[in-house]
């Protein structure tokens, strides 16, 4: 199993997702949805393989700066 994180710097909001997860798809995103030209990304993104434990991903979020602070894990595919 992978991680990937969803970063979307507007609302200063990141997200830890399983690469399994419907919402991630190994960094791609949801299938069908508009990718634009947004500043919405993932790390790392398709195709490069996912983080390898939670802690990396978790490193990851907690160096993205202070705007960031509504960081967390995905309630859907990360719930405890």
């Amino acid at each position: 199993m992978a991680y990937h994180v969803k970063v979307i710097p507007p609302s200063g909001r990141a997200r830890i997702h399983k690469d399994s997860c419907k919402f991630c798809r190994e960094g791609q995103g949801m299938e069908n949805q508009d990718k634009g030209t947004g500043p919405t990304y993932w790390e790392p993104a398709h195709p490069n393989k996912g983080m390898v434990t939670i802690k990396e991903a978790e490193n990851f979020m907690a160096n993205l700066g202070l705007r960031y602070k509504d960081k967390g894990k995905c309630p859907y595919c990360m719930k405890s």
